[in-house]
């Protein structure tokens, strides 16, 4: 099952992971027509139970492709509160904003960011 959820608009969530995917969010960005700028987009959180390193991992996609995983504390939040709500294996759609990629003074690009856009979680 797949819901959309709408979070508050304040993209507080942070993605971990991310600076070993920094090719795959480029490419999204480009794709976007958005070099260097703030992109908003649809993101897929994914419970991954089979996890080697952690067996309450919440993997996002982004246009199918991985870009990062909700921290560890958030994953476990994120859990809970999908139980609480009696939804435990359910796959969220939500929004994710993708920072960062301009270039720098120095002519390099600026290394990109993710958040995304989920109501607050019970701590």
């Amino acid at each position: 099952m797949q819901i959309d959820l709408h979070g508050p608009g304040t993209f507080a969530v942070d993605v971990v992971g991310v600076s070993r995917r920094q090719s795959v969010l480029a490419a999204i960005v480009d794709r976007q027509s958005r070099r260097g700028r703030t992109v908003t987009i649809d993101a897929v959180l994914i419970l991954e139970d089979s996890n080697p390193h952690d067996a309450n991992a919440v993997r996002i996609e982004i246009e199918g492709e991985l870009i990062g995983y909700l921290s560890r504390d958030n994953a476990r939040r994120y859990r809970a509160d999908l139980a609480a709500a009696g939804q435990p294996r359910v796959t969220v759609c939500c929004k994710a904003r993708i920072v960062g990629g301009f270039e720098t003074e120095s002519g390099e690009r600026a290394h990109f960011g993710v958040r995304v856009d989920l109501p607050p979680m019970d701590a």
